[in-house]
């Protein structure tokens, strides 16, 4: 008992310094990208945004920084030759394991809470200030500049004052496909909840082959058109709950070609939390065979592990399971099957030999 947790102590303590190493690399370059993403928006914004950012990231995060703390424990223990003091003791080399184990488990049963029932509404509210932050700025732009972009369409004018424009360009895309080209000797703005209407005077449709005037007209526009950032709604799968996601498959609610999509969606969320298992099996045996003479190479092969991993899991996997290629279940949890038998053979080759 006392080996166990005296192993146990410097594993927890391995796991929360890495995720406080992964965290100052990860965190800068989370909040630049924010910036970038939201632009130049208020400091409230910005402070709303990053922890939904970063609750996002963790069960990404998390699993990575259990296993860089399961490669330095064990890789310790392998070069102060404490490994081959505890099988002399006559303990099993399956008994490095348990306290790995009893890590794991909290830490997978709280991912898996995490991403079954969390993490869906943070995107989902993470979508949403960034549709807010492209809406901040725009209609501040419209009060300043004597040009805009709203993709696929744009305005230019050669005077601003306080939102009226002078002499405008205004270049449209039609709902055919076909770009128009628009000119006024005036253009202003109005907003009213989700809809921003484009006043026009003395309007000129400009054709290749001639010139269509118009007095006053109008164009209009829903704000949750020009920036899709914000899903129209939540019932795409990967905005939903895996609760509602249940009982929605139970109901009927889907239909036949949205039911693969959501049965993947809920098992990939309890495959990914149980990544922890996956990485003890492959960390003891890389920290043991590396050792601390090769610490970076176990941290590079630890980080390769992971890497693979998310690459076969939420790319390949996604692919083939939400578009019913392959069952859902099977989709999710292949890659869990491949690291597993690596693992054990890994575990085998390096303790049991």
């Amino acid at each position: 008992m006392r080996l166990q947790l005296y192993v146990l102590r410097q594993l927890v303590l391995s796991v929360v310094f890495s995720l406080a190493g992964l965290g100052v690399i990860v965190l800068p370059t989370v909040a630049i990208q924010a910036l970038n993403k939201l632009g130049a928006i208020d400091v409230a914004t910005v402070a709303r945004y990053l922890p939904l950012v970063v609750a996002e990231l963790a069960p990404s995060l998390l699993p990575l920084a259990f296993l860089l703390g399961v490669v330095a424990t064990y890789g310790r223990l392998a070069a102060d030759r404490e490994l081959v003091a505890i099988q002399m003791a006559g303990f099993h080399p399956g008994w490095l394991l348990v306290p790995g184990l009893i890590v794991a488990a909290p830490l997978a049963l709280g991912t898996d809470h995490l991403l079954s029932e969390v993490s869906p509404d943070l995107k989902y509210r993470q979508r949403s200030l960034l549709r807010e932050a492209g809406e901040a700025q725009f209609l501040a732009a419209m009060q300043v500049q004597s040009s805009l972009s709203f993709p696929p369409h744009s305005l230019t004018a050669e005077s601003n004052q306080n939102g009226t424009w002078r002499n405008v360009v205004l270049s449209l895309e039609l709902d055919e496909g076909r770009p128009q080209q628009i000119s006024a000797s005036e253009a202003r703005i109005e907003v009213a909840g989700d809809l921003m209407t484009l006043h026009l005077k003395d309007m000129v449709v400009v054709t290749p082959d001639q010139h269509v005037g118009s007095a006053s007209p109008s164009y209009s526009w829903r704000l949750s058109e020009l920036f899709k950032a914000e899903p129209k709604d939540r019932s795409r799968a990967k905005y939903r709950p895996s609760s509602e996601l249940r009982a929605a498959l139970a109901s009927g609610e889907h239909a036949p070609e949205k039911r693969a999509e959501a049965g993947y969606e809920i098992q990939r969320r309890h495959a990914l939390a149980a990544t922890y298992f996956l990485f003890l099996l492959l960390g003891i045996p890389t920290g043991v065979a590396l050792r601390s003479a090769t610490q970076l190479g176990a941290f590079t092969g630890a980080v390769g592990y992971a890497l693979v991993y998310y690459v076969l899991a939420e790319r390949l996997g996604k692919v083939l399971g939400a578009t019913g290629a392959i069952p859902p279940f099977v989709a999710a949890w292949a890659t869990n099957g491949l690291f597993l038998l690596a693992g054990l053979w890994f575990f085998r080759r390096a303790l049991l030999r």
